[in-house]
C-alpha cells in the first residue's frame, strides 16, 4: 500500500479528484450541486479505478446514499462505492464542503473569520450551526495548546492543518 494520500491520476485517470489524508473513505469531488439535484441518481459519478484504502483493483457499485447540504429542501443522493477487499465504504461528496457539515465551506470559513474579528455571529446563517463551527475549532485548537481567545492565527492553523490532503480549500487560505 503507498502513502495514504493516494495518486489521484492513478485512481480516477482523468476525473480531477482529492483525497483527504486523514479519511480516505470520503471522495471528495468537483460535484455541481444544482446538477446533482437535477439528475438525482443519474448524476454520472466517476468510479475510482482503484481502492483509495488498499489500492485493490475491484471496486463496486455500493448504491446511494442521501445527504442534506444548505439551500435544498431534499436531500441529495451521493454515490456509494464498495471494496470487496478490504471492506471498505467510500462516499462520493462535492468538494466544495467539508465532511459532516451541510453548509458550504465558503460559509463556514466566513463565519469564523467573522466571528474571530468581530465576535459576532453572520447575518443569515444559523446561529446554533455557526456555534457547533466555533466549538468544533476551539475543540481543534484546544487539543494542541491552552486558548484565551482566538486569533486569526488559530483560524488559519486550523484550516490549513484540518484539511492538509484535501486542498479544497486553497483558494480561502489566509
Amino acid at each position: 500500500m503507498k502513502g495514504k494520500e493516494g495518486n489521484q491520476e492513478q485512481l480516477f485517470g482523468d476525473s480531477p479528484v482529492t483525497l483527504p489524508q486523514d479519511n480516505l473513505l470520503l471522495l471528495h469531488l468537483p460535484v455541481d450541486v444544482k446538477i446533482l439535484y437535477e439528475l438525482k441518481k443519474m448524476y454520472p459519478w466517476p468510479k475510482p479505478r482503484r481502492c483509495p484504502k488498499c489500492e485493490g483493483f475491484r471496486l463496486w457499485g455500493h448504491g446511494y446514499s442521501p445527504r442534506y447540504f444548505e439551500g435544498f429542501v431534499e436531500p441529495l443522493w451521493v454515490k456509494r462505492y464498495r471494496c470487496p477487499e478490504c471492506g471498505a465504504v467510500h462516499t462520493c461528496r462535492p468538494s466544495g464542503y467539508f465532511e459532516r457539515y451541510r453548509y458550504p465551506v465558503v460559509d463556514v470559513l466566513m463565519s469564523l473569520l467573522h466571528k474571530v474579528i468581530t465576535g459576532r455571529w453572520l447575518c443569515g446563517i444559523n446561529r446554533q450551526s455557526q456555534l457547533g463551527w466555533y466549538r468544533s475549532m476551539w475543540a481543534w485548537c484546544s487539543q494542541r495548546e491552552a486558548l484565551a481567545a482566538f486569533s486569526l492565527e488559530h483560524l488559519r492553523q486550523y484550516i490549513t492543518q484540518r484539511v492538509p490532503g484535501s486542498m479544497q480549500c486553497d483558494p480561502l487560505r489566509l
